[in-house]
């Protein structure tokens, strides 16, 4: 079969526009850098119905379609974000004699509310709290509350994206589906750096913890090789979780 003529994903393009994706080599750690791109995207499509004077308000009907790729954006960024934390984080779990996660299962899953229990666990396990210090959440049933409201309107990351079900009749959203989009976003958008926060914050913790276990190895065996008695001193970790707060 002929090679098709490329027109789109140029290899090798320079100058104003280029981008590069994937270029760190550790695409696993990189789900957060992909929730901050969709929400800054939303963000700016949110900045632009701002000015727009009509939008809302007894505007023309055909613009309440506008907030569709917003609120998918939103929607899609939480999922990123806590997907991030997971992968960030889940090594902690067996370090705490707890069971590990499924992160193929995690991978897979759209289910905000999935996810957020696996987060639970891992913030549990570095013994950090859910105040995240804004008037909205200062306590995880609090974030259970946004998040729980997220999934009964897309649980599968689809009502956003599609006016209808996958039978192509029933409707993806109830009729008059009614809210004020500049709230939502309000709401939602000082959440995800503390959540990008905690997602660093655990890789920072985990990495502090491998090399002071290592490191107390390496020290019991020296000892071990001089004939000593050394005993192995609990780890503290010096990492202040409340940093991801901040």
């Amino acid at each position: 079969m002929e090679e098709l003529k490329k027109c789109l994903f140029v290899d090798g393009s320079r100058g104003h526009g280029a981008v590069v994706l994937n270029w760190v080599g550790t695409p696993e750690r990189e789900f957060t850098w992909y929730g901050e791109a969709f929400h800054e995207a939303g963000k700016s499509l949110v900045e632009q119905l701002r000015n727009d004077q009509r939008f809302g308000l007894g505007g023309p009907p055909p613009n309440s379609f506008k907030a569709v790729p917003i609120v998918y954006m939103y929607r899609h960024a939480m999922e990123l974000y806590l997907k991030g934390v997971i992968l960030a984080g889940a090594e902690v779990l067996p370090l705490r004699g707890n069971a590990e996660l499924d992160l193929k299962a995690v991978l897979k899953t759209h289910s905000l509310q999935r996810l957020l229990q696996d987060v639970e666990r891992i913030f549990k396990a570095f013994g950090w709290d859910w105040d995240f210090k804004l008037p909205r959440f200062r306590s995880l049933a609090d974030f259970q509350s946004a998040i729980g409201e997220l999934d009964a309107v897309d649980a599968q990351s689809f009502a956003f994206r599609y006016p209808t079900q996958r039978d192509g009749r029933s409707p993806a959203l109830r009729s008059h589906f009614r809210f004020n989009l500049f709230e939502f976003c309000e709401i939602l958008d000082p959440v995800y750096p503390v959540l990008d926060g905690a997602a660093y914050g655990a890789y920072e913790q985990l990495q502090q913890e491998y090399e002071a276990r290592a490191e107390a190895r390496q020290c019991e065996l020296e000892n071990a090789d001089q004939g000593g008695n050394y005993e192995s001193p609990d780890y503290e970790p010096d990492y202040d979780c409340g940093d991801v707060y901040e």
